[in-house]
């Protein structure tokens, strides 16, 4: 696989972080020797209350949709069961931005949750503003396999300045969800034996191939959406890169070389009206309900969106890697808990994470939402649950291995949410200059990234030049 002189970088970071966590849990475990370490990946707390004594409350913070809430109170549950004097309580949200709202307010209360679940993006936030203790040592005092027993992508997301912040515990690549009663696999292409297949992955242009051969006035073939999420996977696959600097980006470098000719390459696709929908069916009906009403072959998506397509009735689906331009990447949701850094109860709380992130995996993962970080669980029967779609579940635990990050920090989300309008027009509007969109998507990012200042994302290169994305 060729990397880029960023991925090169990247990929060395990832090693260094991995190697100090894992030489760190083992100087840990030397340390304690023989001594009463603890639960080994997360059975019973280390010295519980006295039967007689009130139950320890401990909070725990999580958000998400209905079935993953009930799966952590599940969850919570089965670990009250097994520890008679610990009470869990639930401090729940519908989504990630409530969630990290409701933390910071209890903060401020002093009442924040002793364990809360974050995205892998807050972790600069959570590292400046104090929000959280490193947890390596306390989980390796709890014989948590640091080495072997969980994703690398994970363990480097939580990891900064050789600690370990935060424990991973969703590590979802994005893949490409097809309607199997739509698109037939085995008619891409004029030889059926080389037709793609999920263990091989496909090529742009049998993606490509299989979208417009679905596509009729009813049915379109696929759907990317115009943000960089959707569309980092194919400027990295085709040897390109987000930014002139992933560790300290100052502009987007959209309009340079092999990123520039990947976005050529997707947008001659997406551009196509008889392929994609358009915007105004898009503003009738989310790419997602058109996907699960048959009006879709293709959507990108992660392993969170499994239960909602399970739901619909008469769909038949699989998944897909994402298609490759040159190597196989693709981007990942990457979530993790933490502990809190204000927490009174540290044993207890570090207790509680050791087995939310060891046999709590298990509990969560049959809901269908997430691929664990735990590695026993992510390639158990509670994950790959062969008797329901997706049938080709491995691709998931393939893709992580072959994940990239965007850059972390509050200028990067500004300067991606700046680039939408602008990528909107290049796959919506009859007539565009690509040269010049780019250099000015580009251009624009340079101001969120030089300033400390928030910048309002919204924005940033909407009203140039007065062009309105329908023009």
């Amino acid at each position: 696989m060729s990397l880029s002189p960023s991925g090169r970088s990247r990929l060395a970071r990832t090693v260094a972080l991995c190697a100090s966590v894992a030489l760190l849990a083992a100087a840990c475990t030397l340390t304690d020797g023989d001594s009463d370490a603890g639960p080994e990946n997360g059975s019973a707390p280390t010295g519980p209350p006295s039967p007689t004594a009130e139950p320890l409350t401990l909070r725990l913070g999580v958000h998400g949709p209905e079935g993953l809430l009930a799966a952590y109170e599940e969850m919570a549950a089965t670990y009250e069961e097994a520890n008679p004097g610990v009470r869990v309580e639930l401090v729940t949200a519908p989504d990630h931005d409530a969630a990290m709202g409701a933390i910071e307010r209890d903060r401020a209360a002093g009442e924040a949750p002793d364990v809360f679940l974050v995205e892998h993006g807050d972790l600069p936030k959570l590292l400046d503003d104090e929000w959280v203790q490193p947890v390596d040592e306390l989980l390796s005092q709890r014989g948590v396999d640091f080495g072997d027993g969980y994703q690398r992508e994970g363990m480097t997301a939580f990891s900064a300045d050789m600690r370990l912040h935060c424990m991973p515990h969703d590590v979802s690549p994005m893949v490409v969800y097809y309607n199997t009663d739509l698109l037939d696999l085995t008619t891409i292409g004029d030889d059926p034996e080389e037709a793609p297949t999920a263990e091989d992955g496909w090529t742009f242009d049998q993606f490509a191939e299989a979208a417009r051969s679905v596509s009729t006035r009813r049915v379109k073939g696929v759907h990317v959406a115009p943000d960089l999420e959707q569309l980092a996977p194919f400027v990295w696959s085709a040897g390109g890169d987000l930014v002139d600097s992933t560790g300290d980006p100052s502009r987007l470098t959209l309009s340079e070389g092999d990123s520039r000719e990947a976005l050529d390459r997707v947008l001659t696709l997406l551009r196509e009206t008889r392929v994609t929908p358009s915007r105004e069916q898009l503003s009738r009906r989310s790419a997602v309900d058109r996907f699960v009403g048959g009006r879709l072959a293709m959507v990108l998506g992660y392993r969170s969106l499994v239960p909602q397509l399970r739901e619909a009735e008469d769909l038949a689906f699989d998944v897909m890697p994402l298609p490759r331009l040159g190597s196989y990447r693709t981007i990942s949701s990457i979530t993790g808990f933490c502990l809190s850094a204000t927490t009174e109860q540290v044993e207890a709380a570090a207790d509680l994470l050791t087995y939310i992130v060891g046999p709590g995996e298990e509990i969560v993962t049959r809901a269908g939402y997430t691929l664990p970080a735990n590695l026993d669980v992510a390639y158990s029967r509670d994950f790959s649950q062969r008797s329901q779609e997706p049938q080709s579940a491995f691709v998931f635990n393939e893709g992580i291995r072959r994940a990239a990050h965007v850059p972390l920090g509050r200028e990067w989300r500004a300067a991606a949410a700046g680039a939408v309008p602008q990528l909107t027009r290049l796959l919506f509007s009859p007539v565009i200059d690509l040269d010049r969109v780019l250099q000015r998507i580009d251009d624009s990012s340079e101001v969120v990234f030089v300033t400390e200042d928030e910048a309002d994302a919204d924005d940033i290169g909407a009203d140039e030049d007065a062009e309105d994305i329908d023009e």
